[in-house]
């Protein structure tokens, strides 16, 4: 094709920008939950969130929500304490660390980190924020910070300001007219803000009492409403100061003693006060009254924070109920729940491309001691870009969803059937709400038994540790982990019939862990890291088994992975390996062959230089390996994300809190789906995902999935095209035939740096990407469209 018509070009480009577009590839989206938020700030149109998990806002105009991380350009993550400036319509973010952004309102952020640099100080915790005249007044453990929102500096810290010097924790401010109110360590100070006062003098500062009859560091939250400052006490009600002169004393509000008051927020109808575990109250000055806005039975045990707008909605931040929308004079809320996993507890991940879903389960066990964590949190499901929670919340029947203790690990077989395994309620075979069936002790045929004796006096103790499914699809491979020598804890058990086959005891078989499963159909099983080294596998045609337990390579296995080509891949206390071809395992167990050199675990080798090297991830836990269509090893650690290329021996990428969204650097599990190439980490923090850059296509190739497409001028990413045959031979050109570019695929996708072969950005125009398999079938054309700068 020789020739483009420019007008069909432009109506072809402006086709492509109206279709459905996805997040593109090396970029993260966050799966954190937003259930329990904790402080509130209203910027007009967006209410901004501080959840215990995550950062959002809520759009009022457009009822929804979007998540804030290092994606939308923050600088950290865990924010302890937000403010809105309606002056400058800026967001200030302070983090846990010291931190803070500001987010300004044409989109940028700008990061200030002179409290983080702050030396001295091993902790920075900011805990409110009051604007005045251009300077934010940080409440911290270093003392009273001033940020200058102008300048971009901290201009003073206010820390040794006490009676004699002594340094304070200041917890909130409040400023009325020319005075700034402190509570602190040291009880209520206020000092005069003024350009003749030194605010840095402890003798600038005047001690208050609203009860002397109380620590001086009771009072925490203050605010101001028509001129008179309020302090808040736990559990000894709220106190008002009010009057001139002499006559200027601190008087507590009639009917706030006896609960926690958690929030002081001033509005429009009155001083809002939000209490533990009864209802919300406004005061009003001029009556004196405290009265009721809100019943208890609306609000949640802990309301945290409370905003109203000048409508008369009310948005309230219950801890354990999440974020509550009043309407004007209603008392029924609309819960606003960001579409999120239930909770930020992950220890299992389980990715399946052939449902295109995603499961993360929430139970765990210690796997150095074999203690249960007794969690009954159930599993959240991702598919079609939403979450859904399997949790007693959602589905409180038990005839609906059986709450199983410490649901770890999962596998699913090809008519899409979800196998669970509890560590302490047996397996559980899950097809929806109210199509489930529980296997545990005394279930008729199953073979599971209690890590205690006598086994029917304990069904909580029915631990099965992993479940796996064979190539084949079926069968499912499960370790029922007792510690009763003797007993055995390997079973195969056949869906359809649900027919159970037990592995003969073998020495170790009663304290398996993890569970894979090779090419053959037989099982690799690591024991647990207490009382237990090494591995063994099972034959299931001689229905013997070996096990491997010298050597540092195969002692205390974290994490196992059958990869692409058949090789068994296991990540240990000491790095990684790998056992190249398990047939060898079935000749020697058949008694045709020795294991010989082929027979034994390999560490892959890191070159550095010509000649010299070090085994991956040497002197590493590596916790859990998950391969992706390109057959890479993605590798989890407690320092962060590491790719490696199908043989391990270099390292692509490493990711941690530094350098991407990740909420900890301590990796818990890793899971790719092949359908889509997304690549789910579970951290100890919660779970995110990176849009990685192979799938596998296990359908006639289509080439019809290209993002972003068209490519804008300012885009400086990869343009990625999914459903590819798998490992496609790709050209690149442009509509005149000259080659540009070409390459091999990723598994069913091929991403491009909009480079040419020598480096250079391509110009604006059409380009047509060819592609096939080796033997030049299975072709296929797409065409992507790159605007100018």
């Amino acid at each position: 094709m020789r020739y483009f018509s420019p007008l069909l070009l432009v109506l072809w480009v402006l086709a492509l920008a109206a279709r459905a577009q996805g997040v593109a590839y090396g970029d993260w989206q966050l799966h954190l939950p937003a259930a329990r938020p904790l402080m509130l700030a209203d910027a007009g149109n967006r209410l901004y969130v501080a959840d215990a998990s995550s950062f959002y806002y809520y759009d009022k105009v457009l009822n929804t929500t979007q998540a804030l991380s290092r994606r939308e350009g923050l600088n950290d993550v865990g924010v302890n304490a937000v403010a809105y400036d309606s002056a400058s319509s800026q967001v200030i973010v302070a983090y846990q660390n010291g931190n803070i952004d500001l987010l300004r309102p044409d989109g940028t952020v700008k990061n200030i980190t002179d409290v983080l640099r702050k030396a001295g100080q091993a902790t920075k915790t900011i805990t409110q924020i009051q604007v005045y005249n251009d300077l934010a007044y940080l409440a911290s453990n270093l003392g009273l910070i001033v940020l200058d929102l102008r300048r971009l500096e901290v201009r003073d810290t206010y820390s040794a300001i006490g009676p004699n010097g002594l340094a304070v924790i200041v917890y909130g401010t409040a400023i009325v007219h020319d005075t700034i109110f402190a509570s602190t360590t040291q009880g209520v100070l206020r000092g005069r803000l003024s350009a003749a006062v030194n605010l840095l003098d402890y003798r600038s500062w005047t001690k208050e009492l609203p009860n002397s009859s109380l620590p001086a560091d009771t009072y925490r939250q203050l605010a101001t409403y028509r001129g008179h400052v309020y302090a808040q006490s736990s559990y000894r009600g709220v106190y008002s100061l009010a009057g001139t002169g002499g006559a200027r004393a601190w008087r507590p509000l009639q009917g706030s003693y006896g609960t926690n008051a958690r929030r002081l927020r001033p509005s429009a109808t009155g001083l809002l006060i939000t209490f533990d575990d009864t209802d919300l109250r406004s005061f009003n000055p001029k009556t004196g009254v405290l009265s009721t806005v809100l019943p208890k039975a609306a609000l949640g045990t802990y309301p945290f924070d409370v905003v109203r707008d000048a409508d008369g909605t009310i948005y309230v931040a219950s801890y354990d109920r999440g974020l509550l929308r009043f309407a004007a004079g209603s008392s029924a809320p609309e819960v606003i729940r960001p579409n999120a996993p239930a909770t930020a507890e992950a220890y299992g991940l389980l990715a399946d491309a052939a449902t295109n879903s995603v499961v993360i389960f929430s139970g765990a066990y210690d796997g150095n001691s074999g203690l249960q964590f007794g969690r009954r949190n159930g599993f959240y499901e991702y598919r079609a870009g939403q979450w859904t929670n399997y949790t007693t919340a959602n589905y409180p029947s038990a005839t609906d969803f059986p709450n199983l203790l410490d649901m770890s690990h999962g596998a699913r077989t090809p008519d899409g059937t979800l196998y669970v395994a509890s560590y302490g309620n047996g397996l559980l075979q899950w097809q929806g709400p109210g199509q489930f069936k529980q296997y545990t002790f005394g279930t008729p045929g199953a073979p599971l038994r209690s890590t205690l004796d006598p086994d029917q006096s304990y069904l909580d103790y029915v631990r099965v540790t992993d479940v796996a499914a064979d190539p084949s699809g079926k069968y499912l491979w499960l370790a029922n982990r007792h510690e009763r020598i003797g007993i055995p804890g390997l079973y195969r058990f056949r869906p359809g019939p649900n027919t159970w086959q037990v592995a003969p005891y073998f020495p170790g078989s009663q304290n398996f862990d993890r569970v894979v499963v090779d090419a053959y159909g037989n099982p690799w099983a690591a024991q647990s890291r207490k009382g237990g080294a090494g591995l063994a596998v099972y034959d299931t045609l001689s229905r013997q088994a070996i096990t491997f337990s010298t050597g540092t390579t195969v002692n205390q296995v974290y994490g196992m992975a059958r990869d692409r080509i058949g090789s068994i891949w296991i990540g240990t206390g000491d790095g990684v390996a790998y056992f190249s071809d398990p047939s060898q395992v079935v000749s020697f167990l058949s008694g045709t062959s020795s294991l010989g050199s082929a027979g034994t675990f390999t560490t892959p080798i890191v070159q550095r230089g010509t000649g010299t090297g070090y085994p991956a991830l040497f002197n590493t836990i590596v916790r859990c390996i998950a391969v992706d269509a390109a057959n890479r090893k993605w590798m989890g650690t407690p320092s962060g994300l590491w790719l490696f290329n199908a043989n391990a021996d270099e390292a692509l990428l490493h990711f941690t809190t530094a350098n991407s969204p990740l909420p900890s650097n301590s990796i818990v599990d890793v899971a790719v789906n092949d359908k889509t190439g997304e690549v789910f980490v579970a951290t100890d923090g919660g779970v995110v995902s990176y849009q990685g850059s192979a799938t596998f296509t296990d359908e006639a190739p289509s080439c019809a999935e290209v993002f972003p497409n068209p490519v804008q001028p300012d885009f400086a990413g990869q343009v990625g095209i999914r459903g590819l045959v798998n490992n496609a031979y790709v050209k690149i050109t442009d509509v005149a035939g000259h080659l540009v570019y070409s390459t091999r695929a990723n598994g069913g996708t091929l991403t491009w740096d909009l480079n040419d072969a020598q480096g250079r950005r391509v110009r604006s125009g059409v380009y047509l990407v060819l592609t096939s398999d080796a033997d030049g079938k299975n072709s296929c054309v797409s065409k992507v469209a790159v605007l100018s700068r």
